[in-house]
C-alpha cells in the first residue's frame, strides 16, 4: 500500500483539489484507491456527494489517531490518499496523518510568501523524525503555476538550493482545476503525470 498525505501549514493551498484529482488519476490506472478526508470541514466528502459519488472508497477520518485507523478503512487498497487539515489549526490530526504517510506532499505556489511559509512545515517534520514511517519522504509539489513564467523555475531553484525534494511535475493554474469542486475530474491532466511520477519514485510503475 502506498500512503500519501497532502500537508500544509495553512488552508487554501490546493490540498483537497490535489487529493481528489490525484485519487482519480490513480483509479484510472486500474489501482484500488482510498481517499481519507481528515479535515473536519469534510470538503472531499462533500465533493464526492455533489459528484454523485467517486468510483473508489471515501471516508471521513478527522481524528487524532488517524495513523492507527486509516489503513483499516482501505485495507485492500493499492493507494490511500489523506486530505490533511492545515497544521496551524488542527495540529493533532495533521501530525497523526504525517506519521501514517509514506509520502508527504507539500503543495505550494511559486510565490515569495508561500515559500516563506514553508519553514514551519520543515520544522514540524524534523521534530517528528523519530515518529515517521521508515522510508517515508517529503516532497514539494509546485502548483498554481503559470505556464512560461519565471516564478516556477525560480521557486524550484530556491527549494533545491535548500536541499528540498521538488517533484518534476507541476500543476498549472487552470480553471479546470480551480472550478472543479463537485465535478468528476477529467483525464489526461498534470495529475496523471503526477501519479506516474509518484509510482516511479516508489518502484510501483
Amino acid at each position: 500500500m502506498l500512503r500519501i498525505a497532502f500537508v500544509q501549514l495553512k488552508p487554501g493551498t490546493g490540498k483537497t483539489t490535489s487529493a481528489v484529482w490525484l485519487a482519480h488519476a490513480f483509479h484510472r490506472r486500474g489501482l484500488k484507491v482510498g481517499l481519507a478526508d481528515a479535515d473536519k470541514g469534510a470538503s472531499a466528502l462533500e465533493w464526492s456527494d455533489q459528484a454523485g459519488g467517486f468510483p473508489f472508497s471515501v471516508a471521513g477520518l478527522p481524528v487524532k489517531d488517524f495513523h492507527r485507523r486509516a489503513d483499516d478503512f482501505a485495507a485492500r487498497a493499492d493507494v490511500v490518499i489523506g486530505d490533511v487539515p492545515q497544521i496551524e489549526d488542527h495540529a493533532g490530526i495533521a501530525r497523526s496523518s504525517i506519521r501514517w504517510a509514506d509520502v508527504h506532499i507539500i503543495p505550494v505556489a511559486p510565490t515569495g510568501i508561500e515559500l516563506d511559509r514553508m519553514a514551519p512545515i520543515w520544522d514540524e517534520l524534523e521534530d517528528m523524525d523519530d515518529l515517521l514511517r521508515p522510508g517515508s519522504s517529503s516532497v514539494v509539489l509546485l502548483n498554481r503555476t503559470v505556464t512560461g513564467a519565471a516564478s516556477t523555475a525560480s521557486a524550484r531553484r530556491i527549494l533545491t538550493g535548500q536541499r528540498r525534494d521538488v517533484l518534476t511535475t507541476t500543476i498549472p493554474r487552470l480553471e479546470v482545476f480551480a472550478q472543479s469542486f463537485g465535478a468528476t475530474p477529467a483525464a489526461n491532466t498534470a495529475y496523471d503525470q503526477l501519479a506516474t511520477e509518484l509510482l516511479e519514485r516508489r518502484g510501483m510503475a
